[in-house]
Parts: structure tokens; sequence; C-alpha cells
């Protein structure tokens, strides 16, 4: 009895589970005729392409271009448009077409709207504009409205535009403004543009100034521009300058920059002007420039002058080794270690020491103390230990004690040194 009730239970849950999986049979059967068809075609080694899809395919390159994984960016694309620079500014576009309209409301517009930070570079392109145009009332304005560092910046930029135009006009306003760092900016510039255009005007309107630091400034740009086309020239006028005046300083410098273009020319010119006598710091300039430049070489240059040459100077060798040592200590002491003992060699030395002294004061005395000229020798080294003992007392000290010397030297920078221990 008992294995009737089971067997009637089994056959009743076998019963609800077909019915509950019946919804399941249809999907289940699709299925799986998909796998057997997949399973067909993988051993078959084909592939189901429709007859429209296989006419359509599309080249191998093209499908090996568009399945890239990184595409590279399109270098047309980004390319920045030559045309959009910085001058492009919408504020600087602004007052373009402001100044064009009226430049003097231009300038009031840039005063009350513009931050500090842009109302120079909107000036600057206004005054441009302005200058080109009408660069009097331009500079009137300039002159009476802007303030500080706008002022003379753009005073400098309209200058520069009319004095490519009418120079001399330039030179006529000029001439009325106040005496003030405002002029000086307007006649350095215009003598650096006009020397360009005009050297023999340009340098006669400089030497009719009145003598000033404005005529000294003045003048100083005239020759750092003229020295860019003509040294030889600007080197003359200068000389002309300081024989009228006495003031050599402008020739020095105008030396400096005629050695740099054609050491050979600015020597005869030297020579010519008997520069040993008449300019001894213009010579000083000029072979500190070669020194600048290549001190070994400025070391055979003088070795070469023979003993009558206007240009053949002791000092030269102090001038070339103060250079040297500050660049090159190393070889300007093997320079030293191999010359012969003499006043060029002390000469050189006292250049070494003057430059080590800041550097290496231990080495400096060291040197000093081997200067051959008794008075030469006691006086670079005094100065020499003087210089130590201002920040190493004691070592200078220690020095002192053990070095071979006349003990009256000794003890007398012993006593120099004592002072400098607290």
């Amino acid at each position: 009895m008992k294995w009737i009730v089971r067997i009637s239970l089994i056959l009743a849950f076998i019963s609800l589970a077909t019915f509950a999986a019946l919804p399941y049979l249809e999907p289940v059967r699709q299925k799986w005729d998909r796998f057997q068809e997949a399973w067909e075609l993988v051993n078959n080694d084909t592939t189901p392409v429709e007859e429209d899809e296989t006419e359509q395919a599309e080249p191998e390159e093209t499908r090996a271009a568009r399945e890239r994984s990184i595409l590279l960016p399109d270098t047309e694309a980004t390319e920045v448009d030559p045309s959009l620079t910085e001058d492009e500014d919408p504020f600087l576009a602004e007052a373009r077409l402001r100044a064009k309209e009226n430049p003097e409301a231009a300038m009031a517009w840039l005063q009350a709207e513009a931050t500090s930070k842009d109302r120079l570079r909107g000036m600057l392109e206004i005054v441009d504009l302005w200058a080109a145009e009408d660069p009097e009332n331009a500079l009137l304005w300039l002159e009476s409205n802007a303030q500080g560092l706008a002022r003379i910046e753009t005073l400098h930029s309209g200058i520069e535009l009319w004095s490519q135009q009418d120079p001399e006009a330039v030179a006529q306003w000029i001439d009325g403004m106040a005496n003030d760092g405002s002029k000086l900016t307007a006649a350095k510039t215009l003598a650096a543009n006009w020397i360009n255009q005009s050297p023999e005007e340009a340098s006669k309107w400089v030497g009719q100034l009145p003598f000033s630091s404005l005529r000294s400034s003045t003048a100083e740009a005239l020759i750092e521009s003229w020295a860019t086309t003509d040294p030889k020239a600007a080197s003359i006028w200068a000389f002309s300058e300081a024989e009228f005046n006495g003031d050599m300083e402008l020739f020095n410098q105008s030396i400096q920059y005629y050695a740099e273009a054609d050491p050979e020319e600015a020597a005869q010119l030297l020579r010519a002007v008997n520069g040993a006598n008449e300019a001894p710091d213009a010579v000083d300039a000029y072979v500190r420039t070669l020194a600048q430049e290549d001190p070994a070489q400025a070391m055979n240059w003088q070795a070469a002058l023979s003993p009558g040459d206007p240009l053949n100077r002791t000092e030269n060798l102090t001038t070339i080794m103060q250079e040297w040592s500050h660049t090159d200590s190393v070889n300007a002491s093997a320079w030293l270690s191999e010359a012969q003992p003499g006043p060029q060699r002390d000469a050189a030395i006292i250049g070494f020491t003057t430059t080590l002294s800041t550097f290496d004061p231990e080495v400096a005395v060291a040197w000093s103390s081997s200067i051959s000229d008794p008075n030469q020798r006691v006086k670079n080294l005094t100065s020499s230990v003087q210089t130590w003992a201002e920040t190493q007392p004691e070592q200078a000290m220690d020095w002192l004690k053990t070095a071979e010397m006349d003990p009256g030297l000794r003890n007398a920078l012993l006593s120099t040194i004592q002072t400098n221990i607290p």
C-alpha cells in the first residue's frame, strides 16, 4: 500500500515539472539548432555572407584603417591659423578699432576702462596708429596726459615712429620739452634712430646740445647705435667730442665697440691719436675688450708689440690678467708660472691677485709674495693680506707667522690684522 502512494506522488511531481517546462522547450530547441549550425560552419571553415554583402565588402586597407584602436590626430584640423597671432587679442583689436576712429577718445577709453596691466599694451597700440598719421599731436597728448612707465614707453614708441618720417621736426619738438626724464628718453630715441638715416645731421644735432647729463646720455645712445653700422666713424666723432669738451669716456666706449667689430683697425686708430699718451683709458678699454674675447690671444698680441709701439704698455698685462683670472684662474696661473721674472710678470701678478683676492685670498697672498720688484711686492702683499684679513683674520695671521719676509713688514701686517680680530 505504501509503495502505491509513493509512486503516485512521484508521477504527480513529474507531471507538474513537465507542465512547468513546456514554455521553455521551443527556445531551447532553437538554441540547440543554432549551436549545431555554428558547429558545422566551424568544421567546414566557411563564413555565412549574404550575396549582396559580399558584393559590397570594403577593401582590406580601408577595413584595416577603420579598425585601428588608436587614431592619429588630424594635423590639418589642429594647425593654427597664421593670421591669428597675439595681435588678434580682443582687447588690442578693440583698441585699434577705436584708435582708427578717434585716437584721443581711444586713449580716454583706456584710462577709464582698462586695467593697469592692459593699459600700457593698449596705449602702445594706439600710439603706433596715431603716430603714423599725426605724430606731433600724438606726442603732445602723451606729454600732457601719460604718466609713469606708460609715459616713458609710449614716448619712446612715438618718437621712434616720428623720427623715421621727419627727424628734424622731432629734434625741434624735443628742444621745447621740459628738462626731465621724458626729454632724455625722447632725445636718446631720436639719436639712435636718426644716426642710421643721416649720421652727419644726427651727430651735428647731438653736438649742438648744451653740456649736461642729457647731452652725455644722448651721445652714448648715438655712439652705441652708430657703432653697429660704422664703428670707425663713431670713434672718430667721439674723439673729436673728447677733444672739444675734455670728456674721454665717450671715446673709451666707442673703442670698445670698434675693438669688437675690427680689432686691427681699432688699434690703428688708437695709434693715430697717440692713445698711450693722450687716451690711456681708451687703450685700457681696447685691451680689456681683447682679453674678454680671448685672454690667451690677448697675451700673444701684447708679446708681439714692438718696443716703440704706442700701445705697448706694461699695464696691459695687468688688465689682461684681471680678465683671464676672472674666467679661468687655472690657465692664468699656468701662464704666470711659465713667465720670466721681470716687470711684465710683476704687472700680470698684480692683475691676477686683484681678482683672486676676492675668491681665494690665500692664493693671492702667495703670488703677491713672488713679485720681483721690492716696492711693488710690499705694496701688493699688504693689499692682499688686508683683503684676506677682512674675511679670515685668523687664517691670515697664521700664514704671516710662518711666511718668509722682512720682520718689519711682518710686524706691520700683523698689527693690521689684529685690528680685524674681535
